[in-house]
């Protein structure tokens, strides 16, 4: 059977330049009758053409084929296969994709010190950095070199050798280009590799070609034209008829080069070869546009800008293209398969009967088993989900409401610590006026008892006004801050009271927490400039930076000496505010230059509405 299977995948191979659409229709039905080992081979044995055209589909089977690499542990195998990876998802695109799957092909094979495949996969990714890293592609290049020259694979060095001369070609050193060009070329020649001596020449004729010795270039594109045509390439050909329209585009033979683009063209479009048909019709829009024809030009370069949005999408529209021609085939394949059962009819009407009937039965039975297995499984699915994100939603409900009830536990400490302590202070004081007799005392202890009570309320209706509120915005801080400034001016009419804000983004928002003890801070501040500093300005700001929300509190009064930083004024009471709510705070004073008190909060510590 192995005899029989190895002869059908050389036809396989063979006819892909016909037949690429449905070569994995064909791969598909061969496959599970291999071994896992011939399985892995085969996916491996892929053809450039295959891979290049259809690299989504091609990457699904290198990923199956790993799965059974690593099954087998077998770590020649699975370098083989990281190293197809890498260069499929280089021919798609995604090149960080690749050098890590490059990068796992190099480690695998060094697990079994095979040499050929470690050079062969450091020039690989030598060529793939090309355009993104020139001197980091040499690097690798030559890496890749040196090891293949000490094994005796030919081949694989050859490949190297043309890889390192396209190097050189983009340095625009063509000397070393040629001579790597030639050294390759002498290999594939001396083994009469149809596959890589027209590869070597077209090499040469585009280093030819930069050099401007066209007659020469011509005669390298020709002899690999010939070899492709030969061999059937329909990918080589439709790459050589671009490079002769190269050429006659250089020559300023614009009718030529259109004739070779065109053929080019067809044959990149009936292979599916998008990145070619991208190039061509590029290049007919440029040379229409030489002799003339706009309406021909306008013509390519809407097609070149069709082929340009194909490229971005290009594995969605691959599959879709590929799932088109499956269904395309199936329905073929069904077609003929109800024409060979009309013959069978005739001949044994009751024998296919009964087989069709049994076949059916079993396909049914099948297929009903499948959908009840596939609608349990996405039921299960579904409640699992729905049970996730109700219990997500829970926590995060419950979470929510944590948070609201520690700020408001923390705020009813605040009112039994402060305002508490303030209406116990009172009644104590209104208790001991039963023993004072002399009425200027008892009018006076009135008088701050009046003062200390306007302070007590004032400070209540600031934290039912934080209570109130599930968080505090910018402006809800504003409307208190100005408030406070009307009250404060009509106590100090001979200070000038500035308030300024610049904060553009009015998202953010405080915790209750947060915004009484940002506002009594400030509110400490102001009074401490009006009883002590003698100002004659105090300007209140409220203003941002990238990372901070900033409020500050400056006067010109008299300020005070450092080393009283720490004694009266509240100072103390103002940090540990400020540090209960992981706040900066930052006090400046100097004599006769007046005092600035600068509150800062991280952005990442303030919520956005």
């Amino acid at each position: 059977m192995f005899n029989n299977i190895t002869l059908f995948l050389i036809l396989l191979f063979g006819g892909i330049a016909q037949a690429q659409t449905s070569f994995f229709n064909q791969f598909n039905k061969i496959l599970p009758q291999l071994t896992i080992e011939q399985q892995i081979d085969t996916i491996i044995a892929i053809p450039f053409e295959v891979m290049n055209s259809q690299s989504a589909k091609t990457i699904e089977k290198y990923e199956y084929a790993l799965q059974l690499s690593k099954k087998l542990n077998d770590d020649n195998r699975i370098g083989s296969v990281y190293e197809k990876m890498g260069l499929a998802y280089y021919y798609l695109g995604d090149y960080d994709i690749s050098v890590l799957s490059m990068t796992k092909a190099i480690a695998s094979f060094e697990k079994v010190d095979n040499q050929i495949r470690i050079g062969s996969t450091y020039a690989s990714m030598g060529y793939q950095m090309k355009r993104r890293n020139l001197p980091k592609a040499f690097e690798y290049m030559h890496k890749g070199i040196q090891v293949l020259k000490a094994t005796d694979d030919e081949t694989a060095l050859s490949a190297a050798y043309n890889n390192i001369g396209v190097l050189y070609q983009m340095k625009k050193d063509l000397d070393s280009a040629l001579y790597y060009y030639y050294l390759g070329y002498e290999i594939v020649k001396s083994k009469n590799d149809s596959l890589g001596i027209p590869y070597s020449l077209n090499n040469i004729g585009q280093a030819l070609m930069d050099k401007k010795e066209y007659d020469k270039a011509f005669v390298k594109y020709n002899e690999a034209f010939e070899i492709r045509k030969l061999r059937n390439d329909q990918n080589g050909l439709a790459e050589n008829y671009g490079y002769l329209g190269d050429l006659y585009f250089e020559t300023n033979e614009i009718e030529k080069a259109i004739e070779s683009y065109l053929k080019s063209l067809k044959i990149s479009e009936d292979i599916n070869y998008i990145y070619l048909c991208q190039v061509n019709s590029d290049q007919l829009a440029k040379s229409y546009e030489k002799t003339g024809g706009f309406k021909q030009a306008l013509f390519y370069r809407n097609k070149n800008q069709k082929y340009k949005d194909e490229i971005l999408n290009e594995t969605s529209n691959k599959t879709i293209a590929q799932l088109e021609v499956q269904f395309d085939t199936e329905r073929k394949e069904k077609e003929l398969a109800i024409k060979s059962v009309n013959v069978i009819k005739e001949k044994s009407k009751v024998r296919q009967r009964t087989s069709i009937l049994i076949g059916l039965s079993i396909t049914l039975l099948l297929l009903v088993l499948i959908a009840i297995l596939i609608f349990r499984q996405l039921k299960f699915k579904q409640k699992h989900l729905q049970n996730e994100n109700h219990l997500k939603d829970i926590i995060a409900e419950e979470e929510t409401k944590n948070k609201i009830y520690s700020e408001r536990m923390r705020i009813s400490r605040d009112l039994h610590d402060n305002i508490g302590s303030q209406l116990t202070f009172l009644i104590s004081s209104m208790d001991n006026m039963k023993y004072v007799s002399d009425e200027e005392k008892l009018k006076f202890k009135l008088n701050d008892l009046t003062d200390f009570t306007r302070v007590t309320i004032s400070q209540l209706r600031d934290t039912i006004w934080a209570m109130n509120k599930d968080y505090l915005s910018i402006e809800d801080l504003q409307i208190r801050i100005v408030n406070f400034i009307d009250i404060a001016q009509n106590s100090a009419e001979n200070i000038e009271f500035i308030f300024e804000k610049d904060i553009l983004d009015l998202d953010y928002a405080f915790t209750p927490a947060q915004g009484i003890n940002l506002f009594r801070i400030i509110q400490e501040s102001v009074n401490n400039a009006i009883k002590y500093a003698h100002a004659q300005k105090i300007i209140i700001q409220m203003h941002e930076n990238e990372n901070e929300i900033i409020f500050s509190v400056n006067d010109d009064g008299k300020g005070f000496d450092d080393k009283q930083m720490n004694q009266g004024f509240g100072l103390k009471n103002m940090k540990a505010r400020a540090e209960e709510i992981n706040a900066l705070f930052v006090l400046k004073t100097e004599f006769n230059k007046g005092t600035s008190v600068i509150i800062s909060f991280k952005k990442d510590t303030s919520k956005d509405l």
